[in-house]
């Protein structure tokens, strides 16, 4: 549930005849409720660009440079974190729609007892600010007015959040990209590999077919087609007596005689 208040409070106005427009009553939330602090510029002024700073006076600055910690800090069309306190950090955030007309209220998300306080925000380039109170009651029943969670979430984005969102789109995007090539080279290896161990086979059969063709050509030239002598044993007893008896006349017959 978010708390809005109406605004009425005029703070003084600039030379330009620029003022801040605020609330003159305290916004009242329970723990946990989302709220608007409400301020804008009268008259319609483009805060786009500029300059918008959110602080708590009541709270004293800390560090050894005694500086100001902020709520919420928008510069240079982003939200500047770094000088943000921490508890801050994802809990508040501008209207990027409202800043094109001057309004530069704060959302706070979930507030606790610890947000109870002055807030003021200032915008340096205009040189105004505005105060308002915040209130954190645990008894507190709403009565104001309240706006739907899609609205808010509408009215709430920063553009850093929208720089974000389309970030990791994009960056999921990328690396769809980048995996589809590998998945393609993955594929193709292992086609090579099957064709190459498929070719492989092959000529192992080949060579086996050829040796084996071989051997019986050769045991068909020395006549020995005994079943009981392998080819190995004709070409050894072929080679022995080539060698062994080289001047002895030509005897035809089988292996045996």
């Amino acid at each position: 549930m978010i708390i809005f208040m109406k605004p009425n409070k005029i703070f003084p106005a600039t030379p330009g005849g620029l003022h801040l427009i605020g609330s003159s009553q305290p916004i009242v939330a329970a723990p946990g409720d989302d709220v608007i602090l409400p301020c804008r510029v009268e008259p319609e002024w483009d805060a786009v660009g500029k300059t918008v700073e959110w602080s708590r006076p009541d709270l004293r600055p800390t560090g050894p440079q005694k500086r100001v910690e902020y709520v919420f800090v928008y510069r240079f069309r982003k939200t500047d974190r770094d000088m943000m306190m921490d508890t801050y950090i994802q809990r508040t955030s501008l209207s990027q729609d409202g800043l094109r007309r001057g309004d530069v209220s704060l959302t706070i998300r979930n507030v606790s007892l610890q947000d109870q306080g002055r807030f003021r925000c200032f915008i340096p380039r205009l040189g105004i600010e505005a105060e308002l109170l915040l209130v954190v009651d645990p008894n507190f029943v709403s009565t104001t007015t309240t706006e739907t969670v899609s609205h808010r979430n509408l009215i709430t984005l920063t553009p850093q959040e929208e720089t974000s969102r389309n970030g990791e789109s994009a960056g999921h995007r990328s690396r769809m990209f980048l995996l589809i090539p590998i998945i393609l080279f993955i594929i193709s290896m292992s086609l090579l590999f099957i064709l190459v161990i498929f070719s492989l086979k092959k000529c192992s059969t080949i060579t086996k077919f050829q040796q084996n063709l071989l051997s019986r050509a050769s045991a068909s030239q020395f006549g020995c087609f005994g079943p009981e002598q392998s080819c190995d044993d004709v070409d050894q007893k072929s080679s022995q007596t080539l060698i062994d008896i080289p001047d002895q006349p030509q005897h035809h017959g089988n292996c045996g005689g």
